[in-house]
């Protein structure tokens, strides 16, 4: 990415703001420590929000991929924002709703089709740091943040399926199942 692009905010979606309106969630989802000893989710896919994308090629960030599953990083490439010098996000404050949410994600179990809140074993935060021992306190965030997403947002985390590419680090450690969510119909 072209280094005049990298200084320019990528507004996440407007989600993000009423998350950070939900008491506990700054304190489950930031301050991490163990960052630097993981660089697992900047390797992620960074999937995006229809409002992202739009602001994303806005910014005339090349995207991958189309609706729902449309992220800016393709399989086995490191975020484009992920600064390896400092173990970190050079668009932290303005980072993607999925970023904000994580170790967090809604998911869709694909032995059955359920759709599930999880909390990703992969993060070292959850497995032995900060997180380690507080899914209880992940699985309340979860449902408070299920109860406050809107039904289209909750329908585009999901309908990403059929163009998600599989992550095979994130299931080679524990997926933590929190809870399960009825599956938002478009009659809802």
């Amino acid at each position: 990415m072209p280094h005049h692009l990298r200084s320019r905010p990528i507004l996440p979606d407007p989600f993000v703001a009423e998350l950070r309106r939900i008491p506990g969630f700054l304190e489950l989802t930031t301050g991490f420590t163990l960052c630097s000893e993981c660089e697992r989710c900047e390797r992620s896919l960074v999937y995006l929000t229809q409002a992202e994308q739009t602001a994303a090629r806005g910014a005339g960030i090349r995207l991958y991929g189309t609706g729902g599953a449309t992220r800016w990083n393709r399989s086995g490439c490191k975020c484009p924002f992920y600064d390896q010098a400092s173990f970190g996000c050079e668009i932290y404050a303005n980072r993607p709703l999925i970023c904000n949410l994580f170790p967090l994600d809604l998911i869709e179990h694909e032995d059955d089709y359920t759709c599930w809140w999880v909390a990703y074993g992969a993060c070292e935060e959850v497995k032995r740091g900060k997180l380690a021992g507080r899914l209880a306190d992940l699985t309340t965030l979860a449902r408070e943040i299920d109860r406050r997403m809107p039904l289209e947002l909750k329908r585009a985390f999901l309908d990403d399926t059929p163009g998600t590419v599989f992550e095979p680090e994130f299931y080679r450690h524990p997926v933590h199942y929190l809870f399960e969510v009825p599956r938002p119909g478009d009659g809802d």
